[in-house]
């Protein structure tokens, strides 16, 4: 007897006759969260007879012939052709099912932070025969029902919800999307994680210490002791004896120069998750920007010197903005004519070139705010200077929310967003590596515990957690607290309860000696008879 899903399951090692410890093995199985696979099953089952000597050999496929689970290619399973063996279809379930599902949850492309609302729209599948009116689908945050609507959606149709949250502190939050009962339960639910950083350690860098001064003022103008953003200051004196591993963000601001094991450091920091903001100004060495910053960092070759160009027009004006981008999403709303007119007397030519992204742009189409991703962490790059001399960019009120935001975005991991972590999954979570000496707990959606063994890496304490057989909120505790929380789903391909044809089956099991076997018939009769 083979149990399968994604993965085939022998529950014995050897043929055997006794069939009451086999009534008994079905009894205690439980229906699993994987999606199915026909084929890895029957690959099994051939493996099983491919060493018997009996000259009889059959193999009885029970399933409900869903084509979901027949996606393996036409003529996979030819090799393992044989006259001796034949296999029997036993159609389980074979009155039409009447299913929905929450087939994804999606966040869109912002930062999401504490105090201020945030979108987040679910797209729900109608596989039943008839059109849905007035489904009702609930959105369920930090363990309550916060929010409801209805939807209608055509025979064999999709519709997208989009609910508007807000929530008022920082930490790990989670929840789900439900929709009302129907012939399949498993997928009315749908589960999502993510996380508001409680505490940003930030660390500014200038060449001297008015270069950070209105970054700092930026990000906590009310010199408050309570707010989550953490500032450092460092000059390029004192920048060799800081360990950059103790900050989330850094901003280097007219920063002539860094050392070579300062480089060195600066890309590991960012590997490992780290944002960085480099913001140019006349103290920066061009030469050493153009090798370790410009081309180490962003992969772009300059073919002119890296010194400001002024605009023989008179001015630099931010113009082309990219308004989807999560640092400039806050304004999407705002009319173009009622954003500021921020003058730059000189800006730094930076190539055009992928992978590089240009978020926005100067007058004449010159790239302004650049970004990158390396390894696990970002890093930009404005190509002007924030000296009152060049620009009038720090008195405009654009300035404040434009610093906050971006520390926010080098700092939050918008793809947790995006993780859809199925079940079955083997994943890799990573923790501080302060937490080397307390014992780790994984809880899954049932409170179940098991202990887990990370493993040091440099910088960091990696997990590697196997068991996701559940869908649900998994939680990961030390003793004392919650130090993360994801979120693991079915696939959603298993939810389209509709049939595989007959031609179909017979085309993907060429070769095969096939027989239908009818679930109202003489089963019996119907075996010796072929």
């Amino acid at each position: 007897m083979i149990l399968f899903s994604s993965e085939p399951e022998l529950t014995k090692d050897m043929p055997t006759f006794d069939f009451k410890n086999l009534l008994n093995r079905l009894d205690e199985v439980q229906p699993s969260c994987q999606i199915t696979d026909v084929g890895q099953a029957l690959k099994s089952a051939f493996e099983v007879l491919r060493d018997s000597k009996n000259l009889n050999q059959e193999i009885y496929l029970i399933s409900d012939i869903e084509k979901s689970g027949w996606y393996f290619s036409d003529k996979s399973l030819s090799s393992l052709e044989s006259e001796q063996v034949k296999l029997y279809l036993l159609d389980v379930w074979p009155e039409e099912k009447q299913n929905l599902c929450i087939e994804k949850i999606d966040f869109g492309n912002q930062l999401i932070e504490k105090g201020s609302p945030f979108r987040i729209k679910v797209q729900v599948a109608n596989f039943t025969s008839q059109p849905v009116r007035s489904l009702l689908v609930g959105l369920y945050l930090d363990g309550r029902r916060v929010s409801q609507t209805d939807i209608d959606i055509e025979r064999g149709g999709k519709a997208t919800v989009e609910f508007a949250q807000t929530v008022e502190n920082a930490g790990i939050h989670s929840g789900f999307f439900e929709i009302t009962d129907d012939d399949l339960m498993i997928d009315n639910r749908r589960y999502f994680a993510f996380r508001i950083p409680e505490r940003i350690e930030v660390l500014l860098v200038g060449e001297h210490q008015i270069d950070t001064q209105t970054l700092r003022l930026a990000l906590n103008p009310q010199q408050k002791s309570d707010v989550h953003m953490v500032v450092s200051e460092a000059d390029r004196k004192s920048l060799a004896g800081i360990d950059f591993n103790k900050y989330k963000v850094i901003i280097f601001s007219n920063l002539s120069r860094l050392s070579d094991v300062g480089l060195t450091n600066l890309e590991r920091f960012t590997k490992r998750g780290g944002g960085i903001l480099f913001i140019l100004g006349n103290n920066v060495d061009p030469e050493f920007y153009a090798q370790e910053i410009v081309k180490r960092f962003f992969d772009l070759d300059l073919k002119v010197p890296f010194t400001p160009t002024k605009n023989v027009g008179g001015f630099f004006t931010l113009e082309k903005i990219d308004w989807d981008h999560p640092i400039f999403q806050v304004y999407q709303n705002v009319e173009e004519n009622k954003l500021p007119q921020i003058k730059f007397s000189s800006v730094f030519e930076l190539p055009q070139k992928n992978p590089v992204k240009v978020i926005s742009r100067f007058s004449l189409g010159k790239p302004a705010l650049i970004e990158k991703n390396l390894g696990s962490g970002k890093v930009l790059l404005f190509a002007a200077s924030l000296d009152e001399k060049e620009s009038d960019l720090v008195i405009h009120p654009f300035f404040v929310p434009f610093v906050n935001r971006t520390v926010e975005y080098l700092a939050s991991d918008l793809t947790k967003l995006f993780e859809d972590i199925l079940v079955g999954s083997k994943i890799e979570r990573e923790l501080a590596p302060e937490m080397s000496r307390e014992e780790i707990k994984l809880v899954d959606p049932e409170n179940l515990e098991n202990s887990l063994a990370p493993v040091v890496q440099k910088d960091k304490l990696v997990l590697n957690i196997q068991d996701t057989e559940k869908p649900g909120i998994y939680k990961i505790k030390t003793e004392k607290r919650v130090v993360d929380r994801f979120a693991v789903n079915i696939d959603p391909k298993d939810s389209d309860p509709g049939k595989i044809e007959k031609s179909e089956i017979e085309k993907k099991l060429e070769g095969l000696s096939l027989f239908y076997i009818d679930p109202d018939d003489d089963i019996e009769k119907e075996i010796l008879q072929s």
